[in-house]
């Protein structure tokens, strides 16, 4: 068997032993988080004999997820690997065993943006708007924009109004913006298509309404591991919440990984306070506890680290 402990620093054997309770890693770049993440989930199959499918590793692209199960499953030889995945792959799983919840079959559809352009082709032709009017890609950006801040309960309608109530209030506006939205909702609500803001509100609104969903997760997802975790946004968080908060209290463990100096997603929403320290709080977890730091760079020349240290203090000091 592997010694999964070979080859690591201090700080990244104590990252991966300590099995237990609630853990923030304060990861620097080229620290070899990702190395941590991975041992650590081999850790918990190899040597603490936890089953792959009850753990839950959440990272931030599709590419990281692929490149992460490839390398537990060279350290477990083990070909489930486990809930791997992005927040809205995980949400994906959710639903697509529990959309019942929100009455939408479980072969409801993922939409990219060739599927809303399609819809969007639609609703120009039948209420004559043109691309001079509004772009696809805008009208895409608009629809967000209406998603994340300007209606950011809009899915309660998506998921409690008939078809004909949608098409309704799509027929009805009479303001370019409303009519793009409420067409696109009904268009939606036709095929069972969820984009990516759907899959992570539907998800958390079955948390949140379905109690028996929630414990069913909880109790299914022994360990959590979360990376990336500064530019996890404050929806994406909520998800969790429901699973951590009481799961904590009830053995689940988690791992929370990342680096507010490598935050940059903010404009999608992410906020790394939740990392630095709000996330105590959020989780109940008063008591201070303090957070395991990988600061070993392994990657840059000493130099470019001393530099880049000394760029965030002066940023420090002028924020």
């Amino acid at each position: 068997m592997i010694d999964l402990l070979e080859g690591l620093n201090e700080q990244q054997r104590e990252a991966v032993t300590t099995t237990e309770g609630f853990i923030r890693v304060v990861a620097g770049a080229g620290s070899g988080k990702t190395r941590a993440l991975t041992h650590r989930l081999a850790y918990l199959v190899n040597d603490i004999g936890i089953l792959p499918r009850n753990i839950l590793c959440v990272t931030f692209t599709n590419k990281a997820a692929n490149e992460m199960r490839q390398r537990i499953h060279q350290l477990t030889g083990a070909n489930d690997t486990g809930y791997i995945n992005t927040f809205h792959g995980f949400c994906v799983s959710v639903l697509q065993e529990d959309s019942h919840a929100v009455s939408y079959p479980k072969n409801f559809l993922v939409l990219d943006n060739s599927d809303i352009d399609a819809m969007l082709e639609i609703i120009y032709e039948e209420r004559g708007l043109t691309l001079r009017a509004m772009t696809f890609g805008d009208a895409r950006d608009m629809i967000e924009n209406q998603k994340l801040f300007r209606k950011p309960e809009y899915y309660k309608d998506l998921i409690r109004m008939t078809l004909d109530e949608l098409y309704e209030k799509y027929q009805t506006a009479t303001k370019k913006d409303d009519i793009i939205f409420y067409g696109y909702l009904h268009q939606q609500k036709k095929c069972f298509g969820l984009d990516y803001n759907d899959l992570l509100l539907f998800t958390l609104y079955i948390f949140s309404v379905e109690p028996d969903i929630k414990r069913k997760w909880q109790e299914r997802l022994e360990y959590i591991m979360i990376d990336e975790f500064q530019d996890t946004s404050r929806m994406q968080w909520d998800n969790f919440l429901h699973i951590l908060r009481e799961g904590l209290s009830g053995g689940n463990e988690s791992m929370l990984v990342g680096d507010v100096k490598q935050a940059i997603y903010r404009w999608r929403g992410s906020d790394w306070r939740i990392l630095n320290g709000e996330v105590h709080q959020e989780l109940g977890l008063y008591t201070p506890r303090e957070a395991h730091r990988l600061a070993a760079n392994r990657r840059s020349m000493r130099e470019i680290v001393e530099f880049n240290n000394h760029l965030f203090d002066r940023c420090n000091t002028l924020l």
